[in-house]
């Protein structure tokens, strides 16, 4: 298998060198090129074309989702993993919005920033756990996305719930007190309401939907 190549988009240039050296180091990755703006992420992918773009979204001190809408309009292949100080559930959302498979805060271990891209390298989506507690927890009156409209049982915001934060179905069964085949059941039915393809699809609802996911 070939190497994941790697542009790493941060304005500040050690953090930068930092995340540089740690995929340099792994066998089965490379950095091929380095930026420290939207501009220069945009003029590296024309003339290189990497796997995935780590993107710092605050450039300059400045919010920057337009570079990911542009990468993802023009190389829709290319993935992008968020990596920024921004925890406001607008903000990942926006990011989300804009085509990125995954978002970490800039607190995470460096392990879980390889395992970010491991995983959308093989078409996943990846979020840290703080990422899903903001998620899970925020509140959007987007009344125009008719999803919201649907009506969800409380036990099926409660397998929803734990969905998203990637308990399996034994585990949910155990958490919740049913039937290993009444949570397979409900994952069905959720499939089937809110109109998405699969488990990830769930998770990626929940992700955007926060409101559907209050217990309370």
């Amino acid at each position: 298998m070939s190497n994941v190549k790697l542009l790493v988009v941060d304005d500040h240039p050690m953090l930068r060198g930092g995340v540089v050296s740690l995929f340099n180091e792994r066998d089965n990755m490379e950095v091929i090129a380095e930026a420290k703006n939207g501009h220069e992420a945009i003029s590296s992918i024309e003339k290189q074309r990497p796997d995935v773009v780590l993107m710092d979204i605050n450039i300059d001190g400045k919010l920057d989702v337009a570079t990911t809408e542009q990468i993802k309009q023009r190389w829709p292949q290319i993935k992008v993993v968020a990596f920024s100080m921004h925890e406001e559930a607008q903000v990942i959302k926006r990011m989300l919005k804009a085509g990125a498979s995954g978002y970490l805060l800039k607190n995470a271990h460096h392990n879980e920033l390889v395992r970010a891209v491991e995983a959308v390298t093989r078409g996943e989506s990846y979020y840290s756990q703080e990422v899903l507690d903001v998620m899970t927890h925020s509140i959007t009156s987007d009344e125009e996305n008719p999803a919201l409209n649907v009506v969800l049982s409380y036990r099926e915001k409660e397998v929803l719930h734990f969905v998203a934060k990637e308990f399996t179905n034994q585990e949910i069964a155990d958490k919740i007190n049913i039937s290993l085949r009444t949570v397979e059941t409900h994952k069905r039915n959720l499939i089937k309401k809110l109109r998405v393809k699969n488990v990830v699809g769930l998770v990626k609802f929940a992700l955007e939907q926060g409101p559907l996911l209050d217990l309370h």
